[in-house]
């Protein structure tokens, strides 16, 4: 019996390593061709100002490293705006600088992430957040960054 395991076992590893053969020694990469549509230039502007709209810290190494470094290496400014600390276990201080320090790693200025600690924002399970509020200082930041694209996750939805 412990020989059809084995068998089973050896047979999804060959499946593995011939899968992964293919992949590495394959010409082109196995990815979708990038969308001519995706953030057109502007104009006589090649360059936008990017807002991430972020609900706590830690979402823009969970949901936006890839965008972001593709951003970046288009020649897009990026700006972040998180909503929170993240304060729902009392790290809300440290998630807070945890947030700048991932800025750093990603080329992102300190001076164009903001970070809120409003108090009908707050982090928690149980918290409602005012969709209308979010939108006003959402658009704060639109206005003092001029901002002409933004970005979010479903999480502040």
């Amino acid at each position: 019996m412990a020989w059809i395991w084995m068998l089973l076992v050896a047979g999804a590893v060959l499946l593995w390593a011939v899968s992964l053969g293919r992949i590495l020694s394959s010409p082109t990469p196995y990815s979708l061709p990038p969308s001519p549509r995706f953030l057109p230039p502007l104009g006589d502007r090649r360059s936008r100002n990017v807002l991430l709209v972020l609900a706590h810290p830690d979402d823009e190494s969970m949901f936006f490293t890839p965008t972001i470094l593709f951003l970046k290496s288009k020649g897009h400014s990026i700006h972040v705006l998180c909503m929170s600390l993240g304060n729902a276990d009392g790290l809300g201080d440290t998630r807070k600088q945890e947030l700048y320090d991932a800025c750093a790693t990603l080329k992102i200025p300190a001076e164009q992430v903001a970070v809120l600690d409003h108090q009908k924002l707050q982090d928690g399970f149980h918290e409602k957040w005012d969709h209308g509020l979010l939108a006003e200082l959402t658009m704060e930041q639109i206005q003092l960054w001029d901002i002409d694209t933004v970005m979010t996750s479903s999480l502040l939805t």
